[in-house]
């Protein structure tokens, strides 16, 4: 039995090493704890901020890409439509539903294309009560398109 329990406590911790050798620090990175920015730094730190509904999603490898239509806006964004990539990880999904209208603070990659990321200040409009509210008064008034 002994032989048994050991050999298993080496299979475990085997499997457990070539697992993490297989996770890059990036993804270690997600795996970890994160504490949410002030809203400050979160602001200073984000290329595009605005508030939108999500129109569709779709899945790309370990990327989530999904299409918001704009309602509002604070920074970085000059169209309509803005389209917003998530990283996903076995213990992190993507907040956004299609359907769902947030508040969104995202960051562009080098190629410019716009993000959100698992401790970003990203909120749910239905969701969140104080910290939602105390976000958006300190937006204060945001830009449309005009019609």
């Amino acid at each position: 039995m002994k032989n048994f329990i050991l050999s298993m406590s080496i299979l475990v911790s085997i499997c457990f090493a070539l697992s993490e050798r297989n996770v890059s620090a990036a993804g270690r990175a997600e795996y970890a704890k994160c504490a949410i920015m002030t809203f400050e730094k979160e602001y200073q730190q984000t290329t595009a901020v605005f508030v939108g509904e999500v129109l569709n999603a779709k899945k790309l490898g370990d990327k989530r890409i999904f299409e918001f239509r704009v309602k509002k806006y604070w920074k970085g964004i000059a169209k309509r439509k803005a389209i917003v990539e998530v990283n996903e990880y076995a213990r992190y999904q993507a907040q956004f539903q299609v359907g769902g209208k947030y508040l969104v603070f995202a960051r562009a990659q080098e190629d410019g294309k716009l993000f959100d990321r698992r401790c970003s200040r990203s909120k749910d409009l239905d969701g969140y009560g104080g910290e939602l509210q105390e976000d958006l008064k300190k937006l204060g008034k945001a830009k449309t398109f005009k019609d």
